[in-house]
């Protein structure tokens, strides 16, 4: 969520929308079903995700408490979503969180406020064609993308 969908601003108590997030997740909805699998604590995520307007396309929410703190991250294990590995993909500004599953991940780049960035109609792009190709192991299409993909 942090940095990924949304930046949280110390100085305001706000909170800031990564550009084509509403058009990302509503696209994406339509091929996958969308948990936010976040490192903060519910109290917050549930305040930031209760007022975005994005949020009618995600179906679950995972926090901190269903992560694993290792070292300096907590690590967002997908097995616990009780789903096929073959078919499910996070997506996080910071491989370290997604250490178990590292063949299922997708690194994006951290966003902060940039009114320019178009990191989201990318991987968009991206996740439409391999649902849209019915890929049997989402893993295979990520190792292509991750090897070309540069942060």
């Amino acid at each position: 969520m942090d940095e990924t969908l949304i930046h949280f601003v110390d100085q305001t108590k706000s909170f800031l929308v990564r550009p084509y997030a509403e058009q990302f997740l509503q696209e994406m909805s339509k091929y996958y079903e969308i948990a936010v699998f976040t490192a903060g604590l519910p109290d917050y995520a549930n305040w930031v995700l209760d007022q975005v307007i994005f949020n009618k396309y995600i179906q679950y929410r995972l926090y901190r408490q269903h992560a694993m703190q290792y070292q300096k991250h907590f690590v967002k294990d997908l097995s616990r979503l009780g789903r096929n590995m073959a078919k499910c993909i996070i997506v996080d500004n910071i491989a370290a969180n997604y250490q178990h599953q590292e063949e299922n991940g997708i690194q994006i780049k951290t966003w902060y406020n940039d009114s320019d960035d178009k990191e989201l109609l990318k991987l968009g792009v991206f996740l439409r064609k391999i649902a849209e190709e019915n890929c049997q192991d989402v893993r295979d299409a990520l190792k292509q993308y991750n090897n070309v993909q540069v942060y």
